[in-house]
């Protein structure tokens, strides 16, 4: 009888440390926004961001004058953009990929300024958000744009935009304009996601190392997203 109630209490152990084991090995692990490029005057936190720094959460991401950061966010993304002028904060990054399907969590509260980005298709059971003072955008399989001010703008794909306990489907090229709480067309060119504009590739003898330049005096990385992220209202 002793014995047997050993093995019984051995048993309930084990069964215990295995739950204990699958429940750790499922929990979602932090995620990581990692600096790709900066122009201008950028930080995180208190320290001045350069490239390979990490955001991670709880993060405070700030941009000065005629600055931009570009950040990658693996998994949570994978881009975005932070124009200038721009404050925003890492308030959840997550991913478990523990099951058939990777599972990730993003959330950017965008206090002050612009962000644009490029959202991979994900599960159906992940969830990234951009909150601003006056609205919340679901974003999923998106490129985007979101101000301060709420306005959210769609190349492709859908957001869900949550305005004054209303709600409304922005697609591609429409834009959710907060002023007059309606969703209409976008007047913005497209954006091009930083880490996915297609390489300069050099014809002939290759010269020096120096940037393309186009006839605006523009680099050729410069293109048509730098300008809608600069030019949204």
């Amino acid at each position: 009888m002793k014995i047997s109630g050993y093995l019984s209490r051995l048993a309930a152990l084990g069964a215990c440390l295995a739950l204990t084991s699958a429940l750790v090995s499922a929990a979602p692990k932090p995620g990581q926004a990692e600096v790709t490029r900066v122009r201008g005057t950028a930080s995180i936190g208190n320290n001045p961001a350069k490239v390979g720094d990490v955001a991670g959460p709880g993060s405070v991401i700030k941009t000065g004058a005629d600055s931009q950061l570009d950040l990658n966010l693996g998994l949570n993304g994978p881009d975005i953009t932070v124009s200038a002028d721009t404050t925003i904060s890492v308030d959840e990054l997550s991913f478990d990929d523990a099951g058939p399907e990777t599972v990730v969590t993003t959330k950017l509260n965008l206090q002050a300024g612009k962000v644009a980005g490029y959202v991979k298709k994900t599960s159906a059971q992940s969830s990234y958000t951009v909150v601003t003072p006056t609205t919340t955008a679901a974003i999923r399989g998106t490129t985007y744009l979101v101000t301060a001010e709420g306005d959210v703008y769609v190349w492709d794909g859908c957001v869900d935009v949550q305005f004054q306990d209303r709600r409304f489907a922005v697609c591609a090229g429409q834009h959710f304009d907060p002023r007059i709480g309606q969703v209409v067309p976008n007047p913005l060119p497209p954006v091009i996601p930083p880490r996915v504009q297609p390489p300069v590739i050099p014809v002939g003898p290759v010269i020096n190392l120096s940037p393309v330049q186009g006839s605006g005096g523009k680099s050729s990385g410069e293109g048509s997203g730098n300008t809608a992220v600069g030019g949204a209202k």
